[in-house]
Parts: C-alpha cells; sequence; structure tokens
C-alpha cells in the first residue's frame, strides 16, 4: 500500500527539487527494490524473534519513511525516505504469516497449509 498512495504524488514533489527524468525514476523504484533485498530478510528476522514483534518494528519504520517523506527539503532526504519505508515495507508476508499462525487451523484455506 505505501508504494501506491505516495507513487502519483513522487513525481511532482522530485519536480519541486529539480530532479532531473532519471532520479524521478530511481526516486520510484527505490522503494520496490529495498523491499525486494529486505523481505527475506524480514522474514528471516520473523521466524527468529516473533512474527508479531518485527511485524510492529517494521510498521514503526514505515511511520518514520512516510515522516521523512512529509518533512524532506532536498533530494536525498526524499531518497532516504523511500530507503526507510522500502526496506520496512517488506512485511505484508510476515502478516499473512500472522494471520496463519493466529487463525483456527480449522479454518485456514487449503493454499495457506
Amino acid at each position: 500500500m505505501g508504494f501506491g498512495i505516495i507513487l502519483p504524488l513522487l513525481p511532482y514533489i522530485a519536480e519541486k527539487y529539480q530532479a532531473n527524468p532519471f532520479q524521478i525514476g530511481m526516486l520510484t523504484a527505490s522503494y520496490s527494490f529495498f523491499q525486494l533485498v529486505a523481505s527475506p530478510i524480514i522474514g528471516r528476522l520473523s521466524d527468529r524473534y516473533g512474527r508479531k514483534k518485527i511485524l510492529i518494528i517494521s510498521q514503526f519504520g514505515s511511520a518514520v519513511g512516510y515522516l521523512l517523506l512529509g518533512i524532506a527539503g532536498n533530494l536525498p532526504l526524499l531518497f532516504i525516505s523511500r530507503i526507510v519505508d522500502g526496506i520496512t515495507g517488506g512485511n505484508i508476508s510476515i502478516a499473512q504469516a500472522y494471520i496463519a499462525d493466529v487463525t483456527d487451523k480449522k479454518i485456514v484455506p487449503k493454499e495457506w497449509e
């Protein structure tokens, strides 16, 4: 969700800071790239330390990313905000695993087993 909500606004925000088209493209892609890199790591951490704990930490990280995006006064801070949110945005699989963990096994669809 973090990718889709902010995505339409990023070019306008970046244009405010005189970003060229390449920089706007990199800014747009940075969230997805860092989510791709961080998802397996976050998944392993959730297996080791608990899904709920890592899910809460990652949500806090996403909030920090949005806060940085809101106060960004320059292009490097925009990149940092998207990178932070991308790293901590790899939590969708953790949320699904947590739901599967706490759901009664009798009502879990066969696809989740």
